[in-house]
């Protein structure tokens, strides 16, 4: 399980409308801003570090991101988990132009680098477990709260 916190009910965007990933990572950075969460500098840096580390990851039937930035940008750790209406295209982890339709997004903030490795990892084994993947499909609002603070 994860440190205790990190995932809160006011992180939880499902049914969000964005046409781009630029689109969707401004309306998540203004929300984890005036949430107090992020640094006004975390939107670009999210941006930046995307370009040059893709995190789109293919899994069997369901494709997530796991977008991040430095520490530095960060004000309070969280995970927020956003579901957009349309899947959105991303690269995949590890390649510079291999395009993937992205159905869910973990946005990570993490002060701790030795945090970020053991919560890329639990991502990791929970993406790969069937169960886990196809409640993250159906669940929204409240329940997908629910389901990943006991999850996770």
């Amino acid at each position: 399980m994860l440190k205790t916190g990190l995932i809160r009910e006011e992180l939880i965007f499902t049914n969000l409308e964005a046409k781009t990933s630029q689109e969707l990572f401004s309306f998540l950075g203004n929300k984890l801003l005036s949430l107090g969460y992020v640094q006004p500098t975390f939107t670009e840096a999210l941006i930046d570090r995307e370009k040059e580390y893709p995190t789109g990851l293919a899994l069997e039937e369901f494709n997530v991101a796991i977008p991040h930035t430095d520490p530095v940008y960060i004000k309070q750790p969280f995970i927020a988990v956003a579901k957009n209406k349309n899947k959105l295209p991303f690269i995949h982890m590890g390649t510079e132009d291999h395009v993937i339709n992205i159905d869910c997004f973990f946005i990570l903030g993490i002060i701790d680098p030795n945090g970020q490795i053991t919560l890329l990892q639990t991502l990791m084994e929970r993406f790969n477990t069937p169960p886990f993947v196809e409640k993250l499909k159906s669940y929204e609002g409240k329940e997908l709260f629910t389901f990943l603070l006991t999850s996770l």
